[in-house]
């Protein structure tokens, strides 16, 4: 009983920060040893120059001792390969910052776990996320091009706002990326442009999921005998971001995926916990198995 109480109060100690920078949003949360959130904090995402001043004033405001491990996931951390040499130069001797991620592998993290799978995220840009064999991740997509990831919000806002011949010369890429939500609105409540536009979004977000789901399958061995009749596991698919939190986006994706791949059984699910939480439990396991007296 004694023990339980001692392990039980050194969890409660142990603490460890997640950061999730995506496209919109910069969530920073404190957990502690048995998975509670202490403390969430939600900024608008401006340029990574001034993500570190953010964190060492999160950190000051939450009184954090400088051992306390930190795991940042971000956008274009597979793809930028400065960004991680970024932040751990800003951010030495200030944060005690373990690793820098992308923002999609805290994602599937978030919704596999060490598990096999597939993540699609379809907020301001588009991605497909999955594991290999070897136990790398292979990205799809998410390229981040001017007029925005096909299918993504960015892409869906920029040819929104072309339809109905708004000036859009002097908008941001995020400000374009909103009026995703307005093609949204308008695509469920009948106008033909929105709906067309929107079935495009979803032609093209199933022709990534298509290319990862035939990755998936190749990559599985065939049986050694039919013993059993049973039918194959479905392959789990993951939707995040921000268009597939809108339920009129999602279940008409989903339709369409299940028309598309039609042989393949796909089991849709949500993330388990937000992908800053991932991180922050990535930071947890990390730095406390080998600091176990801390």
């Amino acid at each position: 009983m004694k023990n339980d109480f001692s392990r039980d109060f050194r969890a409660k100690k142990r603490l460890a920060v997640g950061i999730d920078r995506g496209g919109t949003r910069t969530r920073i949360v404190l957990i502690n040893g048995r998975g509670a959130v202490l403390k969430r904090l939600v900024h608008p995402t401006s340029h990574i120059k001034h993500l570190p001043e953010l964190i060492i004033k999160t950190a000051v405001a939450w009184r954090l001792e400088p051992h306390v491990p930190v795991i940042i996931a971000t956008r274009g951390a597979m793809t930028r390969k400065w960004k991680k040499p970024f932040l751990l130069k800003k951010l030495k001797d200030r944060i005690n910052l373990l690793d820098v991620i992308s923002d999609a592998q805290a994602a599937y993290i978030a919704a596999h776990g060490s598990g096999n799978g597939i993540l699609l995220i379809a907020g301001t840009g588009s991605v497909i996320f999955l594991k290999c064999r070897n136990g790398r991740f292979k990205k799809i997509g998410g390229n981040n091009p001017t007029g925005g990831d096909l299918g993504s919000g960015l892409w869906i806002g920029t040819r929104f706002l072309k339809r109905i011949k708004a000036d859009k010369r002097r908008l941001t890429r995020r400000a374009r990326a909103a009026y995703a939500a307005e093609a949204v609105r308008k695509a469920e409540a009948g106008d033909k442009t929105a709906v067309k536009l929107i079935r495009e979004a979803h032609e093209h977000l199933s022709d990534l999921l298509a290319a990862a789901v035939s990755i998936c399958l190749g990559a599985v061995s065939k049986p050694r005998a039919a013993k059993s009749c049973a039918p194959p596991e479905p392959l789990s698919v993951a939707l995040t971001g921000g268009l597939m939190q809108n339920a009129f986006f999602r279940k008409n994706f989903i339709i369409l995926a299940h028309e598309r791949l039609i042989t393949v059984r796909l089991a849709f699910i949500a993330l388990k916990r937000p992908a800053e939480n991932a991180a922050a439990e990535l930071a947890m396991g990390s730095f406390y198995a080998g600091n176990k007296n801390t």
